[in-house]
């Protein structure tokens, strides 16, 4: 039989998908980090991967990029095995170089099946639901595979006509329809532009080059056809909002934010329609904002995107800033939703923070994995509160997605915790403490996270950090 290479962080279940495997003949060797999987596959030249996505340090997409991008490694088949199952996850995988996509849990016979199909395949194949393969897609003329992926022989698919989905040898009698793709055309990386800025411009994602192509579609336009009922997939989103001024919305957001930052690359995205605060907090002085992809309609230019982005070097996080005055035009649902599609592609994590429930603070909940909902502790704020947790049920948010947040800003409680949640009808997730220290750690750029990360309020918002399971 084969050998194969497993790398995923979680013990269990990395023992689980060897014992399927080895009970039919493989020889499986595993890895439980990114790093680990890489060395592993140069040495031991596996005739298949199987990667997790969630892992620490590098991602499974990471990891498949680095797998390409080496000609050692280059030509190894790649199976993603992930509990992420929404389809901007399958487009992902296929288009960081894996050859098929598995959504846990997976029973016996369908990693079997799938392993098998893959192997047969080979690395110029695709194989999705009912082991139908898909040719991958030969390059134009003169430009390179993917980070080092192979290249397919031109009479595979003829460059000017689509792919057409076939059964492996010996399945043509199954009758399973296949997944249809879901890769957009391959885009072009963004170039190096100086900014007149002291924050430097980053890449969407430095390992995350992608080959380049002429006339590059803008974000969401290979969407134009899909029917208006269909709900946008989740993103890995976290939208923090409140709908009154004052209630610490963009210090929870911050402080969250550089929480959450060990977990994988984080960009925080500043929705307000004038003057975010986001970069007082981090001291950056970004000379693009969003302002700049507004006007470009419902679906703007990502190499547009990728230069509006900057880094805020101390801790690692990325800003896609809010404009400093009025834009003439507002981000809608749809191009708030690609914008952050993008980013998706790019981070594992994006915070949002929203100070309202314009279309693109909509747009944001909509495709948000979680929503954490700020409130105060006096009477207005608390009203306020109870209002928009109405607004997100009618938004067909579901409560398992919401987070209710209570930050004291203030030394002297106004209404007392038992009170408001009866007010809003339901616990708080996290009670947040007021600390004095808060104004300072603005003054200075450095959130209180950073600065007093064992103080209760730290405490506090690494609390509410576990809760969110992406």
């Amino acid at each position: 039989m084969s050998r194969i290479l497993i790398i995923d962080d979680d013990f269990n279940l990395l023992q689980m998908v060897k014992l399927m495997l080895e009970r039919v003949g493989h020889e499986v060797e595993t890895a439980r980090d990114g790093e680990k999987g890489i060395t592993l596959a140069g040495q031991t030249q596996p005739e298949l991967a199987i990667i997790d996505v969630m892992m620490p340090d590098l991602s499974g997409y990471d990891v498949v990029r680095k797998l390409r991008h080496d000609p050692l490694t280059a030509r190894i088949p790649i199976i993603i095995l992930t509990a992420r199952s929404q389809p901007m996850d399958k487009h992902m995988a296929l288009e960081a170089g894996a050859n098929a996509f598995l959504s846990k849990p997976v029973t016996a016979q369908e990693l079997t099946e799938r392993v098998e199909a893959v192997i047969r395949a080979g690395v110029n194949f695709r194989v999705h639901t009912g082991l139908l393969t898909e040719p991958i897609p030969p390059r134009s003329a003169g430009t390179a595979p993917p980070n080092g992926a192979p290249s397919v022989a031109p009479q595979e698919t003829p460059p000017d006509s689509m792919p057409t989905l076939s059964p492996p040898p010996g399945l043509e009698s199954r009758s399973e329809s296949p997944e249809a793709p879901t890769s957009p055309p391959p885009a072009a990386p963004a170039p190096q532009i100086t900014m007149p800025s002291t924050s430097p411009v980053v890449e969407l994602s430095p390992r995350d080059s992608r080959p380049s192509r002429p006339n590059r579609l803008p974000i969401g336009a290979e969407d134009i056809a899909q029917p208006a009922d269909v709900p946008p997939p989740r993103l890995p989103v976290i939208t923090v909002i409140s709908l009154r001024g004052g209630t610490g919305c963009t210090t929870i957001a911050v402080n969250l934010a550089l929480a959450l930052a060990k977990r994988g690359r984080l960009c925080i995205t500043d929705l307000s329609n004038v003057g975010g605060h986001i970069q007082y907090h981090l001291h950056l002085k970004p000379a693009q904002h969003w302002g700049t992809l507004a006007s470009m309609g419902d679906a703007p230019d990502p190499r547009v995107l990728t230069q509006t982005v900057v880094q805020h070097t101390a801790s690692g996080i990325s800003l896609l800033a809010a404009p400093p005055t009025p834009p003439d035009t507002m981000l809608s649902t749809i191009a708030a939703q690609n914008i952050l599609r993008e980013l998706a592609s790019a981070y594992q994590q994006i915070i949002v923070d929203a100070r309202g429930l314009d279309p693109a603070a909509r747009g944001a909940l909509t495709v948000s994995s979680a929503v954490v909902v700020v409130t105060s502790d006096d009477p207005p704020g608390v009203q306020t509160a109870a209002h928009l947790l109405n607004t997100l049920n009618g938004m067909a948010i579901d409560s398992g997605r919401i987070r209710v947040v209570l930050n004291h800003v203030r030394p002297m409680q106004d209404v007392p915790t038992a009170t408001i949640q009866k007010a809003l009808k339901r616990p708080l997730s996290v009670e947040i403490p007021f600390d004095g220290q808060q104004a300072l750690a603005v003054r200075r750029g450095t959130p209180l996270v950073v600065a007093r990360p064992d103080s209760p309020f730290s405490q506090a918002v690494k609390q509410l950090a576990r809760t969110i399971t992406l």
